[in-house]
C-alpha cells in the first residue's frame, strides 16, 4: 500500500490543512469500516490504505519526511521507518474485544486517538462505534389484473412471503407499470425502516377496447344504410355508453373523435376515444336493391389504385 500517493488516497491536494486531511479521512473511514461492511475484503483492504495515509499525512514530522523524500520515506527494507510498526489491523476485523458498554478495546494508544476522536470514543484505549440502522431489502412481485381494473382502478389481494397484502391499483395503471407500496418489503435492520414493495402489472386485453397510451380505439361496425344515409348510432365507451353521429356518406375505415373518452391521464385529465367504422354488408340482400346501390357509383372506388409497382 506505501507505494500509492497518501493524497490521493485521501483525494486531498498536497497543501491541504490538517482538519481537511481528517475530514477526508472521517468521511472516508466510516464508509469503509469493516464493522459496517462485515465480510467485505475489499472494503477492509481500503480501510486500510486510508487509515495507513492519515497515519502519516496527520504526523507532522512523518508529513515533513514524507514530502521530501516520498514514498522512498517509508521503503521500510532501505532504512524508512515503518509508520504502522507494531500495529494489529486484527482490531478492526473481528479480532478485537467489545466491552459491555459496546466499546471495543484497541492497539496502540496514538492510533487509538485518532479514532476515539472520529467515532466519538470515550477514552485513550477503547472506541465506540455506532450501530447504523440498515434499510431492509426491496421484493419484486408480480399481478395479473382485468382490462376494467386497469382502467377504473381497484384494490387486490396479493400474497407475499406468506402474508397477504392489500394493493391498491390506481386509475389508469398499464400494462407492465411498476407500482411502488412503501414499507411492504423486507424488514429492516438495527432498527432501520422496511424495504418496498414493487408489483409489476400486467393486464389482460379486452375483446374490442383497444388501449394506446391514454386514448382507447374500438372498431365499429355499422349498416350500409347507416353509412349511406348517416345515423345517430349508440358508441361503447370505457365510461359507458354514448350516442354519437356519424355523416351521411360515411366510409368504411373512416374513424372518429369522443373527446376525453379515454383513460385518465397522470397529469390529471383524460385520453379520448377513437372509433373506427367497418361497414357491415348483410350476407343475402335482393337484387333491385344491389342494383339501385351499384348504379349510384360515380366511378370505380379502385381508380386511384396503381396496377404495378
Amino acid at each position: 500500500m506505501a507505494e500509492k500517493d497518501y493524497y490521493e488516497i485521501l483525494g486531498v491536494k498536497k497543501t491541504a490543512t490538517e482538519e481537511e486531511i481528517k475530514k477526508a479521512y472521517r468521511n472516508l473511514a466510516k464508509k469503509h469500516h469493516p464493522d459496517k461492511n462485515k465480510g467485505n475484503k475489499e472494503a477492509e483492504n481500503k480501510f486500510k490504505e486510508i487509515s495507513e495515509a492519515y497515519a502519516v499525512l496527520s504526523d507532522k514530522e512523518k508529513r515533513e519526511q514524507y514530502d521530501r523524500l516520498g514514498r522512498e520515506a517509508f521503503s521500510f527494507g532501505g532504512g524508512g521507518q515503518n509508520p504502522f510498526a507494531g500495529f494489529d489491523f486484527s482490531q478492526f476485523t473481528g479480532g478485537g474485544r467489545r466491552t459491555r458498554s459496546g466499546r471495543r478495546t484497541s492497539g496502540p494508544a496514538g492510533f487509538t486517538d485518532i479514532f476515539s476522536d472520529l467515532f466519538g470514543g470515550g477514552g485513550p484505549g477503547s472506541i465506540e462505534f455506532e450501530e447504523i440502522p440498515m434499510r431492509g431489502p426491496d421484493i419484486n412481485a408480480e399481478l395479473t389484473i382485468g382490462f376494467r381494473e386497469a382502467v377504473t382502478g381497484a384494490t387486490m389481494d396479493l400474497t407475499v412471503n406468506g402474508g397477504h397484502i392489500k394493493v391498491k391499483i390506481p386509475e389508469g395503471v398499464a400494462d407492465g407499470q411498476t407500482i411502488r407500496i412503501r414499507g411492504k418489503g423486507g424488514a429492516g435492520g438495527q432498527g432501520g425502516q422496511a424495504g418496498d414493495l414493487n408489483v409489476r402489472v400486467h393486464v389482460t386485453p379486452h375483446p374490442f377496447f383497444e388501449r394506446r397510451g391514454d386514448d382507447i380505439h374500438i372498431d365499429l361496425p355499422v349498416t350500409v344504410g347507416e353509412a349511406i344515409r348517416g345515423a345517430e348510432i349508440e358508441v361503447p365507451t370505457i365510461q359507458g355508453t354514448v350516442r354519437a353521429r356519424i355523416p351521411k356518406g360515411t366510409q368504411g375505415g373512416q374513424t372518429f373523435r369522443l373527446t376525453g373518452k379515454g383513460v385518465k391521464k397522470k397529469g390529471g385529465g383524460y385520453g379520448d376515444q377513437y372509433y373506427r367504422i367497418e361497414i357491415h354488408v348483410p350476407k343475402e340482400s335482393p337484387s333491385d336493391a344491389v342494383d339501385k346501390i351499384e348504379s349510384s357509383y360515380r366511378e370505380n372506388p379502385r381508380v386511384n389504385l396503381k396496377t404495378a409497382l
